[in-house]
């Protein structure tokens, strides 16, 4: 169990001709908002952030449908709301890229491993776009990217309840310092 509360975003997309979810997690730190109002908030601040990252739903993106809230030390949730909130982002020089691939963001900690190795946070987002000219179909579309690196940055700065800011944290509670695009897209493998 994680010492910290937590947030997960789902995404629903198309993926082999079948509605498929997708989600992440954002460890939030040790403190989470005290009531459904609260919650409320920092939900609404996350989801209008993130949706600008994803292509509309009908054009081979992602559409944000539930934000999941939990307590430090708990699997049990003590918020959740639904939406049907379309990606907003307008990447035109771009295409989809298949649904096992995903863009990858590497969140940087203060933290070293036991061997004196960088800790990092991941996150990795389906619905990835490619350029429709160039030679590297590996790449992500750079607009996209642009897009997505905001969105990190949002998460270290944090996200607001109203009255206080939370901030992209290990499952430990340790503060992410920055985070990286990465400019390759990856893949996640979905169950079939």
């Amino acid at each position: 169990m994680a010492a910290t509360g937590s947030v997960r975003v789902v995404k629903q997309f198309t993926y082999r001709g079948a509605l498929r979810t997708f989600s992440n997690r954002y460890h939030i730190g040790t403190n989470v908002p005290p009531d459904s109002a609260h919650w409320t908030t920092l939900s609404d601040a996350i989801v209008t952030a993130e949706k600008a990252i994803y292509m509309p739903f009908a054009s081979a993106g992602a559409k944000i449908v539930q934000v999941v809230g939990y307590a430090p030390g708990s699997e049990v949730p003590v918020f959740t709301k639904n939406y049907t909130t379309d990606g907003t982002g307008s990447f035109a020089s771009g295409i989809a890229a298949s649904g096992d691939s995903a863009a990858l963001f590497r969140y940087s900690t203060p933290d070293r491993s036991v061997k004196n190795h960088p800790v990092y946070c991941f996150n990795y987002y389906h619905t990835p776009l490619v350029p429709i000219s160039g030679t590297s179909p590996d790449t992500l579309l750079p607009a996209q990217a642009a897009a997505m690196l905001t969105y990190g940055n949002d998460w270290v700065s944090g996200f607001s309840d109203g009255v206080t800011t939370y901030k992209r944290s290990r499952p430990t509670g340790d503060l992410c310092t920055g985070v990286t695009v990465e400019p390759f897209i990856t893949h996640r493998d979905l169950p079939r």
